[in-house]
């Protein structure tokens, strides 16, 4: 609708009217669902119903797929330092130790002993 809003195929009147109660009925998903079914033609309704699925089928797809953040806690220096590099490269802190450490350079070995990683 933000796109063509024409495709109401109402009157301008009309058509300001539905565009006033669609910005306050898409906050709420009753709201919108009685929008819908007061201002769309059979045909609509039906394609907005199908992007709806579509969106959250992609979603739902993409949630699957991507690892939640992880935490850590750095010292203020070695904050300093990657938030220096990440200003410099333009770039998350994330994304400086992926890009600086992560692939070829990355070298996997037995972590050092340190209070982090003791079992007791």
């Amino acid at each position: 609708m933000n796109k063509n809003p024409e495709w109401l195929g109402e009157t301008e009147s009309l058509r300001m009217i539905a565009e006033q109660e669609y910005l306050q009925a898409r906050i709420e998903q009753m709201n919108f669902n009685a929008w819908c079914q007061k201002w769309l033609n059979e045909n609509q309704w039906a394609e907005i119903k199908q992007s709806i699925c579509l969106a959250r089928g992609r979603q739902e797809i993409k949630s699957r797929y991507i690892e939640p953040d992880k935490m850590i806690s750095v010292t203020h220096q070695a904050w300093q330092i990657l938030s220096a590099i990440a200003l410099q490269d333009q770039a998350t802190l994330s994304e400086v130790i992926i890009n600086r450490l992560g692939g070829n350079n990355a070298v996997v070995s037995q972590p050092p002993k340190s209070r982090y990683n003791l079992t007791s």
